[in-house]
């Protein structure tokens, strides 16, 4: 009998496209996996507004984030096992925010500042997905990359777009899918 899943992975998503990765992978992958966006991606979270989204009342503190993602497991205020990946376009922000994201350092004052996780994508995932090989004209085309009908993107897919994703010096996006991979092996094995 497996195991009832708790959630591991957040995502603070930069927009529609981002979402639907990560809707696809998560569909996908079956695992429980929360996504953030703002008004389901229409509109976008920059990466000078991310500490903002944190300041809303369900990231403000521990007691309000456990009130509303309740399957999160913890103990006391310490998450367990718990990755807040926050994926975003770098093309909106000046050098030394970009900076600040990328190593962490605007996190710091938060009571997530252990678990979140800085995903970028520079200058965007267009430019991303290009340097891998992977055009996009229309962000629609997300949706023909990544589906999200159970099953049709498999883990061998995902785990080639990963390795794809990790040669690029545009990206560190295979840091979120690597982890998703994870819980999804961890999960397939707690039978």
């Amino acid at each position: 009998m497996k195991k009832l899943q708790k959630t591991k992975i957040m995502v603070i998503v930069h927009g529609k496209s981002e979402l639907n990765i990560c809707k696809s992978i998560k569909s996908n992958l079956r695992i429980k996996h929360e996504i953030v966006s703002e008004k389901n991606g229409c509109h976008s979270i920059q990466v000078t507004s991310i500490l903002k989204k944190l300041e809303e009342r369900d990231f403000k503190n521990s007691v309000n984030f456990f009130k509303k993602y309740p399957d999160i497991e913890h103990k006391k205020n310490e998450l367990i096992g718990f990755k807040l990946f926050v994926i975003m376009d770098l093309d909106d922000c000046k050098e030394n925010d970009k900076n600040n994201y990328k190593n962490r350092s605007m996190f710091k004052k938060h009571w997530l500042y252990n678990y979140i996780v800085p995903i970028y994508n520079d200058p965007n995932l267009e430019a991303t997905m290009k340097s891998i090989g992977v055009d996009v004209i229309k962000k629609k085309d997300y949706i023909k990359i990544f589906p999200t009908n159970h099953g049709d993107l498999n883990s061998e897919i995902i785990k080639e777009m990963s390795e794809k994703i990790s040669k690029s010096k545009k990206s560190n996006m295979s840091c979120y899918i690597d982890y998703c991979l994870k819980i999804q092996q961890e999960n397939s094995i707690s039978v």
